[in-house]
């Protein structure tokens, strides 16, 4: 019966239309990447329903603090100064500019449901653009994710590179580093690849503000997955180096052997290495809160 009701939810998905209603908490709009995910909660009647009930669960202080194995005192945008002129266009549009913003996320397959990127797109709409669709509001936020992405095999995608070179973006996010850790690490050949990928970036726009978001602690091969933690040192390095800023994911989320915490609260899947809608929204809001706090710090003032 449960694969049954999975197997009828996956056919009638794309039907849905994500778009919010005026009184609904977060700003939603069509999502032809949202996926079906196997750990998907079936009790409930729509995707959006989802989403919208679960976001409210999330904006809610005393939910998150049941999750003690969360680091939230590390959760900030880590080398903020070469994005600063990106915050800087957030409060000229929270103090009503017209000036439009665009955002792009490239990233794996755990960006490409869309749980992650809609969570962060809506609650920033929300705080900057609040009472404006998705459709109308002046900040834009677009995503690419690929199932097994990583910075080697993303290097030849001419579709990632032509996307950015027309969108221009004023912040890129790139979300990468998990399939990188998969197999047999070599931190040198890692560092090529990153490398190579990176000049493709530099290719199409010129001086990118760039957030890396760290990867997440993972399993490999059933066990633990430590190379995880080394691709995340060698992304903050590159970062640091080169004038970039990063979020760390994997220390937010409780470090190392979190994943097993995440998979207890039905906040990661059965493999340890992907994660339910749940998790994947709360990494969003998480992220979301490191952006804001930049944001205070930047200009002043509370944001809650």
């Amino acid at each position: 019966m449960r694969r049954t009701l999975y197997f009828v939810f996956a056919l009638i998905l794309p039907c849905f239309v994500l778009t919010a209603a005026a009184e609904s908490h977060l700003p939603l709009a069509q999502e032809p990447e949202i996926e079906i995910i196997s750990e998907f909660p079936i009790e409930v009647d729509s995707l959006e329903e989802f989403i919208q009930s679960y976001y409210e669960l999330l904006d809610n202080e005393n939910y998150l603090k049941q999750f003690s194995f969360l680091s939230f005192d590390q959760n900030t945008i880590s080398n903020m100064k070469p994005v600063e002129g990106f915050f800087q266009q957030l409060m000229k549009l929270r103090n009503g500019s017209q000036n439009p913003i665009t955002i792009y996320q490239i990233g794996d397959s755990h960006i490409r449901p869309g749980y992650f990127s809609s969570t962060v797109r809506g609650a920033l709409l929300n705080f900057f653009e609040d009472g404006t669709s998705v459709s109308e509001a002046k900040l834009k936020y677009y995503h690419t994710g690929i199932n097994g992405a990583s910075f080697q095999n993303l290097t030849p995608n001419d579709d990632i590179f032509e996307r950015i070179r027309k969108l221009q973006p004023d912040l890129i996010i790139i979300s990468l580093g998990t399939n990188d850790a998969q197999g047999n690490y070599d931190a040198n050949r890692f560092r090529a690849q990153m490398s190579g990928f990176m000049d493709r970036v530099f290719e199409q726009i010129s001086k990118p503000k760039i957030i890396f978001t760290l990867p997440p602690d993972t399993y490999k091969r059933r066990r633990h997955n430590a190379d995880v933690k080394k691709v995340c040192e060698e992304i903050k390095t590159y970062a640091r180096e080169n004038g970039f800023a990063w979020w760390d994911m994997y220390e937010v989320m409780g470090g190392d052997r979190s994943i097993s915490k995440w998979r207890s609260n039905t906040l990661a899947s059965k493999d340890m290495l992907h994660f339910s809608p749940k998790g994947y929204m709360l990494q969003g809001y998480l992220f979301y809160q490191a952006i804001m706090r930049s944001y205070q710090n930047l200009v002043g003032g509370s944001w809650q």
